[in-house]
């Protein structure tokens, strides 16, 4: 019965969780090839919240159909990863797999899954903010001269801007989910497991996330250093 009431409140919980916020920072003058790209869904606030909703919906209807709880878990939470939280995504792997080391194999095939998707963002997001950097370093030479159009340089600053922050948001749910990992280790080490494999993954999430924020950090920096009245 514990156990029952347990998975109704992690589903209750991620539900509850996935309806709040209104979405994420708008995609509104964001480069379209960042906002329209193969990429742009992963590390998404709506992306997020469908699968919370969706896992907490699914898990509520299996524990009402009968299921058991670890099946129900299971199943409600395909697709979804860690994205579901530490605790969910814990509680989920371990209900599905209760040999250590097949737990741990699965870990390290989602967790290499996080980081190609860090990976994709962070390729998808070079090639703009390469050209962000072009048109900032144009921009700053124009006003040496002068020359400066400054009806365009508006619009082209809007859309910076817009994409610095449509960049950062996916950063940060980036480091919510390298924090995610690091709280699933912690927790695995107390039971006993060796998650030695774990936390070198952990690294290279850790090293491919840093590499997107330098970029952001980079375009950020020459961003404040121009001034259009």
């Amino acid at each position: 019965m514990n156990k029952i009431i347990v998975t109704l409140a992690l589903c209750v919980s991620l539900i509850l969780t996935g309806c709040q916020g209104s979405g994420g920072v708008s995609s509104r003058n964001v480069d379209p090839a960042l906002a329209k790209s193969n990429t742009a869904k992963f590390f998404s606030k709506s992306a997020w919240q469908s699968c919370a909703i969706g896992a907490g919906l699914g898990g509520i209807g299996c524990m009402l159909a009968g299921g058991k709880t670890g099946v129900c878990l299971a199943s409600a939470a395909v697709g979804c990863g860690v994205m579901m939280g530490a605790n969910y995504y814990l509680d989920n792997k371990r209900a599905e797999y209760a040999d250590a080391e097949m737990r741990l194999d699965v870990y390290i095939q989602d967790i290499q899954q996080n980081t190609y998707e860090v990976q994709a963002v962070t390729e998808t997001a070079k090639a703009v903010l390469d050209k962000n950097l072009a048109t900032l370093n144009v921009l700053n030479n124009q006003i040496k001269k002068d020359t400066l159009n400054k009806k365009q340089a508006q619009k082209d600053l809007v859309q910076i801007d817009a994409n610095i922050a449509y960049l950062q948001d996916k950063l940060q749910r980036m480091r919510e989910v390298e924090n995610d990992w690091i709280s699933i280790s912690s927790q695995e080490r107390q039971s006993g497991m060796n998650i030695s494999k774990l936390d070198k993954q952990i690294s290279q999430l850790h090293k491919q996330i840093s590499v997107l924020e330098n970029q952001i950090n980079l375009v950020t920096k020459q961003r404040s250093a121009v001034k259009v009245s």
